[in-house]
């Protein structure tokens, strides 16, 4: 070998030796527990379905070193999505990002301590589900009766946060009807679906895994349901479209998990199948499905396509409403 072709070799062996390395670390992967940070209170949505696939999980892929979860909320999830942001990208610690802190966020606040595109890795969208439109058990008796309400004036609505989910299809819905009312944020889901069985609030647009409970109990009744078609767990409910004759009308909150950027692209491919393997079990499915949710199993570039067409979307929303967090 001459010495031109040795230091060609040399230099392709440097150039290699990265991903030789990121090869490596993929095969013994994962060597120790790995986190998500779900960056809103437990007992909400994305926390229910995130400890269901980490239990899944636990018990298949990764049963050696298993998934732990933790929550870090605050500041309408912004905490915890940027502590995820700054973590080691080694692919032990992950988050489980919404609709709320990747594409409503984003559209509404002025200072954003992460950038949804550039600071994540996409590894897999879990869920997808539609809110319910829900009043107090002596509250209007349907759509059309809440927007005569509104329309009158001195109505409330809460939600779960500014900006969240729930506080956006509110407003979209508000929008939609040409109605107005005064938002009332809490920290969470539970406090607002109380405050709203004591009657001090007017409707609250929740998630099935917050409200159905409540809902089956009778503690709340349930108008209308923001997805494109009527849901099987509340079969005689319309959906928020054809009660209000908003065309086009649909809010599906949805959740993911995403790695910090920088982190190899083999962990990445081996987060998710093995989250994929977890998505896969029917028994996982269909808890996923008793609780109104559609389960699925977006691989990372279905998921990015996913947000930054949510992106769009909220941010024409943000802009009708005047919405602007500083």
């Amino acid at each position: 070998m001459t010495t031109l072709s040795r230091r060609a070799a040399a230099k392709l062996i440097l150039a290699m030796a990265p991903f030789a390395a990121s090869r490596a670390r993929a095969q013994s992967f994962p060597s120790r527990p790995i986190r998500i940070i779900v960056p809103f209170p437990p007992g909400q949505a994305n926390d229910i379905f995130c400890r269901l696939l980490a239990d899944r999980v636990s018990e298949g892929r990764f049963r050696a070193n298993r998934v732990v979860t933790e929550n870090r909320a605050g500041a309408g999830g912004t905490i915890g999505m940027q502590a995820v942001a700054r973590a080691v990208p080694d692919g032990y610690t992950l988050g489980f990002g919404s609709l709320a802190t990747l594409a409503i966020n984003p559209a509404i606040m002025r200072n954003m301590p992460y950038d949804a595109e550039r600071d994540f890795l996409p590894v897999i969208r879990i869920f997808e589900g539609p809110l319910m439109l829900v009043v107090p058990p002596d509250g209007p008796r349907d759509v059309a009766a809440l927007v005569r309400r509104l329309k009158a004036g001195g109505v409330s609505f809460g939600s779960s946060g500014p900006g969240s989910t729930q506080h956006m299809a509110a407003e979209l819905f508000l929008q939609g009807v040409g109605a107005t009312a005064q938002h009332v944020p809490y920290r969470g889901a539970g406090p607002a679906l109380t405050d709203l069985m004591g009657g001090s609030l007017g409707f609250v647009m929740e998630s099935f895994a917050s409200a159905l409970p409540l809902v089956r109990d009778g503690k709340l009744r349930v108008l209308a349901v923001s997805s494109p078609a009527r849901s099987a767990q509340v079969p005689d409910a319309p959906t928020v479209a054809e009660a209000a004759g908003i065309a086009g009308y649909a809010v599906l909150g949805s959740g993911g998990i995403l790695a910090p950027a920088g982190t190899p692209a083999p962990i990445v491919q081996a987060l998710h199948e093995g989250f994929a393997e977890g998505m896969a079990d029917p028994a996982l499915r269909a808890r996923f499905s008793d609780q109104g949710m559609t389960p699925v199993a977006d691989g990372p570039e279905a998921f990015a396509a996913f947000i930054r067409d949510e992106q769009a979307k909220w941010k024409r929303v943000a802009e009708r409403a005047s919405i602007l967090i500083e």
